[in-house]
């Protein structure tokens, strides 16, 4: 089995290592969240860049700076917020969301919470908010309902605390939370199903953990949110003014109505993905973002972890499909533009399939892909180039000539200069090369010929002892100086040419020989032309040298069969004799220089080495397949220029 060349031994280390690095890169910076920010940071980019037209049923009543101007300072009695009831209610509000915490009586008004308590009765559509929160003393987690008369008429309850990421910014909810068991909706859950929108699969309340403990806050089923835009962006109608009156009539028949605080002065203020720290988001906001998202459809999950590690293993590993391909500007703005479509890919996610995964370590590995794999080539072509000049100085001798302390300090440009020296070099033993080959061709071949065409004057026993040294002689010449040429040959020299032809003609040419020895040459070639690049004269040779050395063993009265096919990008040229074929341990040496058979008497040991180089010239290959006693076949193998049938 041949080799695999050295450079594609140092291609694949090259690829594997900077595979490795990448994966290892990817996974790490994934599985520890440390670029969380980065991955954040995406998800609030796309909450910007998109937006969502306000939904028509769902208004906001805000606490403003306008209403605690004429209606005093806070807190308010609990009468303001029986009458408002009232009026939402007597407007034809769906479902009424007060964010407010009624947890302790009004001291300064005790009957004012039973005027509540009756407004929300005769609403009896009242969502009330529920309090998650630690107890001064000691810390401990509390559920802070309302007053037990509102508790009673309430139609549904709802946490209304804020949850805030790791950053400070809040994007995200849990739809169910309480201490020790997750029995506490989200507060547009419960507003949501009040009105009747609750999709089904945010009803049913999770069961807790085994090992979850009694007084620790336990969470179920997180999501994050898509806003709808900016702060204010939901429909808002001043508190004073829907407590007036100074509303049209129907402007809340049918609608979801959340009251809230966005006062700055009232402390309910968030920092969100769309509002920043110099706009922040009203809490009521967020929960009519929130509502909204849940009721479209629209709230993101985010991608379990194992997906995700494997999703940032492919996308890290994307780069080595073209960077060993292309040349080092190509593969760097393929880098670059894969780098923005996965983070372009990661910003559409959560609005195209309701799901989130953190990228940050993809792109990462991503980012430094291009100068990974640079330095992994440096390094391998290094190696490569240290691994030629010592192969080069023990066939050459030493290939600088310059004294070490010329070379420059830079190791890898003192390679250059080294591999210059030995070009130089080389390029003088080609110099030297063609004078070999003019001399062979003129000193020695020409007195050959000359001698042999002197043989017939001459007494047949001194014919009979000359002619087949001589002959041997300017073969000899012949063939080495075929095969110097084929070893020199530049494939600038090439052109196009139809490999069937050029078959024919090789056929056509040994047809004498063939019939000397009574073997028929059998032609199994395509009609069509078959294009390759390469030199007439070189490849003819080799097909000709293939066929006259099958007649030469085929036994008298055989066949000797050459067929041509496409195979694929190939063109295979294939010549089959049924001669004694060829023992396996003669196989691996039947294709180097002056290598013969155990059985071979003459010859020069030259004629399959010359097909293997021009093969090889070629950018093709040749095989042999053979079987003591029943056939021997040679394939020679060439890249197709065109594919058949093409113009």
């Amino acid at each position: 089995m041949r080799r695999e060349p050295l450079r594609l031994r140092f291609l694949r280390n090259d690829r594997f290592s900077t595979a490795l690095i990448l994966l290892t890169i990817a996974l790490l910076v994934t599985g520890s969240g440390v670029l969380n920010r980065v991955d954040n940071l995406l998800y609030d980019l796309g909450q910007r860049l998109h937006s969502r037209p306000p939904p028509a049923d769902l208004v906001i009543v805000a606490i403003d700076e306008d209403s605690l101007s004429k209606l005093g300072r806070w807190p308010w009695s609990r009468r303001l917020h029986a009458a408002l009831v009232d009026r939402l209610h007597a407007d034809g509000a769906r479902v009424i969301g007060l964010d407010l915490v009624f947890a302790e009586p009004d001291t300064a008004d005790q009957p004012a919470d039973a005027a509540l308590a009756e407004a929300v009765a005769r609403a009896g559509n009242v969502v009330l908010p529920v309090l998650l929160e630690s107890s001064r003393v000691n810390g401990q987690l509390l559920e802070t309902l309302p007053l037990p008369q509102l508790l009673e008429q309430a139609a549904a309850l709802g946490r209304v605390h804020a949850e805030l990421d790791q950053d400070g910014i809040a994007r995200s909810i849990f739809l169910w939370e309480g201490v020790g068991s997750p029995v506490w909706p989200h507060f547009a859950q419960a507003v949501l199903a009040t009105a009747g929108q609750l999709p089904a699969s945010f009803s049913r309340i999770p069961p807790a953990a085994a090992d979850a403990m009694p007084f620790a806050l336990v969470r179920a089923s997180p999501r994050r949110i898509t806003f709808l835009g900016p702060p204010g962006h939901v429909r808002t109608l001043s508190y004073v003014q829907a407590l007036t009156g100074e509303f049209a009539p129907g402007t809340f028949r049918n609608k979801i109505v959340l009251v809230g605080a966005t006062a700055a002065g009232m402390g309910d203020l968030l920092p969100t993905p769309v509002s920043g720290l110099r706009q922040p988001m009203p809490g009521v906001e967020v929960h009519a973002n929130a509502l909204e998202s849940m009721r479209s459809g629209h709230l993101v999950r985010d991608v379990p972890p194992a997906a995700a590690l494997l999703a940032a293993a492919l996308l890290a590993l994307a780069p080595l499909l073209w960077l060993p391909r292309l040349n080092p500007l190509g593969g760097l703005l393929a880098s670059a533009l894969w780098f923005v479509a996965v983070a372009a890919a990661a910003i559409a996610l959560p609005f195209r399939g309701q799901a989130w995964m953190p990228v940050a370590g993809a792109l990462l590995a991503i980012l430094l892909a291009y100068p990974v794999w640079s330095w992994r080539r440096l390094e391998g072509a290094g190696r490569f180039l240290d691994h030629e000049l010592k192969r080069l100085r023990q066939e050459l001798g030493p290939v600088v000539d310059a004294q070490p302390r010329m070379l420059s300090h830079d190791p890898f440009e003192a390679r250059i200069q080294q591999v210059q020296a030995a070009a130089q070099r080389l390029r003088h033993l080609q110099d030297e090369q063609r004078e070999t080959l003019a001399f062979i061709s003129h000193d020695i071949r020409a007195p050959l010929a000359s001698a042999l065409m002197q043989l017939d004057a001459l007494p047949a026993a001194v014919q009979a002892r000359l002619r087949d040294p001589l002959t041997r002689g300017l073969t000899l010449a012949e063939e080495f100086l075929r095969t110097s040429r084929a070893e020199m040959l530049d494939a600038a020299r090439f052109e196009e040419l139809d490999f069937a032809a050029l078959v024919h003609q090789a056929i056509d040419d040994a047809f004498a020989a063939a019939r000397a020895k009574e073997v028929q040459l059998v032609r199994q070639l395509p009609d069509d032309p078959l294009w390759v690049q390469g030199e007439f004269g070189l490849l003819h040779r080799a097909i000709l040298n293939l066929v006259l050395n099958a007649v030469h063993y085929a036994p008298a009265h055989s066949s000797v069969t050459v067929c041509l096919r496409c195979a694929g990008v190939w063109a295979e040229a294939s010549v089959t004799d049924h001669g004694p074929g060829i023992a396996a341990a003669d196989r691996a040496r039947l294709f180097r220089r002056f290598s013969r058979v155990a059985e071979q008497t003459t010859g020069t040991g030259l004629g399959l080495y010359f097909v293997r180089i021009v093969a090889e010239k070629h950018g093709g290959t040749v095989e042999l397949a053979s079987e003591a006693g029943k056939f021997s076949c040679f394939t020679l193998r060439l890249p197709l220029s065109r594919r058949p049938g093409n113009v």
